[in-house]
């Protein structure tokens, strides 16, 4: 029976210093999954904004409730967040995919950055590739005038909070 309890001490004191010192290293991190995203200082939309974060930032995840996510940025700034603005998978890269899309098509002739304009339409060799794969006039400018098209992030916060969508749906 001694023994026993000789044999606790350790056990209780591993346990509370896994507990302590354990807990940074199993932290849940998400990561931003919207262009842009606001951290606010509670759980709705009309709380006030505490921080802003961009696409592919990693944030440490504080606490959960509901459709929002208390989080920490690297920077150490904590607020809410609305969950479908976050992903647990960190993203693969920001304009790559784009670039690596315009690549493929051009046959790997250009660099990353030129691809990716080609991509959208939006230079002299996509040109060629448009008349040898038959896309018409039309179709081509219809890629150039929704790739000159921008919307504010403040017109995409009104639409939001107009339609009930997102985070601002009740």
């Amino acid at each position: 029976m001694t023994q026993l309890r000789r044999n606790w001490g350790p056990l209780v004191l591993f346990c509370v210093g896994l507990a302590v010192c354990g807990t940074e290293a199993w932290a849940e991190t998400v990561y931003v999954q919207a262009k842009t995203a606001q951290l606010r200082s509670g759980k709705t939309s009309l709380d006030a904004v505490v921080g802003n974060v961009k696409y592919g930032d990693a944030l440490e995840v504080v606490a959960r409730d509901g459709s929002w996510v208390e989080v920490k940025t690297a920077a150490g700034a904590k607020g809410w967040i609305f969950a479908n603005k976050t992903s647990s998978a960190r993203p693969s890269g920001t304009n790559d995919t784009l670039a690596r899309l315009g690549h493929s098509m051009r046959g790997g002739d250009a660099s990353a950055t030129t691809a990716s304009a080609g991509a959208r339409g939006l230079d002299k060799a996509s040109e060629g590739y448009a008349d040898r794969a038959g896309v018409s006039a039309r179709d081509r400018e219809a890629v150039d005038r929704m790739t000159a098209y921008q919307i504010a992030d403040q017109e995409v916060e009104e639409f939001l909070r107009e339609g009930g969508l997102g985070e601002y749906a009740k």
